[in-house]
């Protein structure tokens, strides 16, 4: 018994380090994000069709597949031609089978229809190739070179890869205004630029200063620029919102509602204050059950902090720390790289992201690529996946508003000032900086109607069914 689950655990981990080598390969031949799938499937089906008619795969087989799919309708020669490259692909450079140099390759490409209007789609990850693609839309030689310049500083100096491409955005929108302008650019059109976004696209104050510190950053560190001077530009309007919060029985409801991994970050987010990245982030060494401590590492504004972990979710997180556990397992039995680690970290200590303790708390099931290091392996789970839960939850539930993660996370701070908390208190636990963040909370404790009343109130009126 103990040589079959061997075996089944030696097969998985083949499998899974097949998994990740091809779709290493697929981003170096720069197969785009939304292609890649398809090649899976393709040869989820070549496999399919293999064991069926109990085959090896050879020269002829392939031919016999070829013609199969050729008479299919539901084919187009696009795919078929999809197909042929992922099973190339698959067992010559990943797999080396000898059978491969026997198959004119270039010969079956030429007899495959023409597709008529494809358009190729690149993943254009690493400097050079996002060159390329820039170079493609219209920017000249200068302009290219200083996104490049642009996009080594942010990784030299480890800003987060989300913050690389949110900086890129915007600067790739700048530079893009005057494609024909000759480089570089001036400050005057800095001042332009951000006060087009306020007069004509109607941003809001946070987006506004988003571009703000994207181009400051561009002309300091880029274009040289001492001290960026972009005064006088109209100022995006302000928005002065209350937060959305739950009520203790709507979060109860919306809770109930959620269940498995999703359900469990959920109620962290509310247990623990967490922002939606501060909880797909956590790690297993953040998780301190016999202090009862959650530790917030690296989070907005680059701080640390601890936090309550509700005792309610211990055996829920003990169950989810076994289940990462075999994942970790899997991945060390296949040697894939390590997890990411922040910052320099990883020069640091590079075997620490093979360590348990650096393991993901929320582990992707899914093995991906990452976009810098170009190596296979192991992320958290995509945020995407819990916000989903929580608006079906909040449908099931009949609750008319508009509730986000975050709003799980106003509800937290809410609910301990109604039960006396210190807002000091709440503020070290949500990690504001200013105590004035806080007390936006103290506003949705304050009920208009309480001190005053409604003067409605004080009229004898007949009731409404009368």
């Amino acid at each position: 018994m103990n040589e079959d689950n061997q075996n089944l655990s030696s097969g998985s981990s083949r499998k899974e380090r097949f998994r990740a080598d091809f779709l290493a390969l697929l981003f170096r031949k720069r197969v785009s994000e939304r292609a890649q799938p398809w090649f899976f499937r393709h040869l989820e089906a070549w496999g399919r069709w293999l064991r069926e008619g109990k085959r090896r795969p050879g020269r002829e087989e392939l031919l016999g597949w070829m013609r199969e799919l050729d008479g299919k309708p539901t084919w187009s020669s696009f795919q078929i031609q999809q197909a042929l490259q992922a099973v190339e692909w698959s067992h010559g450079e990943i797999l080396g089978e000898e059978w491969v140099s026997e198959v004119d390759w270039e010969g079956l490409r030429a007899a495959m229809k023409e597709i008529e209007g494809a358009e190729v789609e690149m993943t254009k990850l690493a400097a050079d190739e996002l060159a390329a693609g820039w170079t493609e839309s219209g920017f000249c030689k200068e302009r290219v070179e200083m996104l490049g310049r642009l996009v080594g500083v942010l990784r030299g100096r480890n800003y987060a890869y989300r913050t690389e491409q949110t900086y890129l955005q915007w600067i790739v929108r700048f530079l893009g205004r005057e494609m024909g302008q000759s480089p570089p650019p001036s400050q005057l059109e800095g001042r332009e630029f951000l006060e087009d976004l306020a007069v004509r696209d109607g941003v809001v104050v946070a987006t506004q200063k988003q571009a703000l510190n994207a181009l400051s950053f561009f002309f300091k560190e880029v274009l040289g620029v001492e001290s960026p001077d972009f005064a006088g530009f109209t100022l995006a309007r302000v928005s002065r919102r209350i937060p959305v919060v739950l009520s203790p029985g709507e979060a109860k409801e919306i809770l109930n509602r959620m269940t498995g991994t999703t359900g469990l970050m959920a109620r962290l987010m509310y247990g623990s204050g967490l922002r939606l990245m501060e909880c797909v982030r956590l790690r297993v060494k953040d998780v301190d059950f016999e202090n009862g401590l959650l530790m917030v590492r690296d989070g907005k504004g680059g701080k640390d902090r601890r936090t309550p972990l509700p005792r309610s979710v211990e055996e829920a997180l003990r169950a989810e720390l076994a289940a990462g556990r075999e994942l970790y397992e899997a991945d060390r039995a296949a040697e894939l790289a390590g997890v990411w680690l922040p910052g320099a970290f990883e020069k640091k200590a590079p075997n620490a992201g093979k360590e348990w303790a650096w393991f993901w708390l929320f582990a992707s099931r899914r093995l991906s690529v990452d976009p810098r290091a170009q190596v296979a392996r192991r992320h958290h789970v995509n945020e995407n996946g819990v916000q989903k839960a929580l608006k079906k939850a909040v449908l099931a539930a009949g609750i008319a508003k508009k509730v986000s993660c975050h709003t799980l996370r106003h509800s937290f701070a809410t609910h301990l000032l109604q039960a006396g908390r210190d807002i000091r208190k709440v503020q070290e636990l949500l990690g504001h900086a200013d105590v004035r963040t806080t007390e936006i909370y103290r506003h949705v404790l304050n009920r208009p109607g309480d001190a005053l009343g409604s003067p409605l109130d004080f009229l004898e009126l007949k009731t409404m069914d009368e």
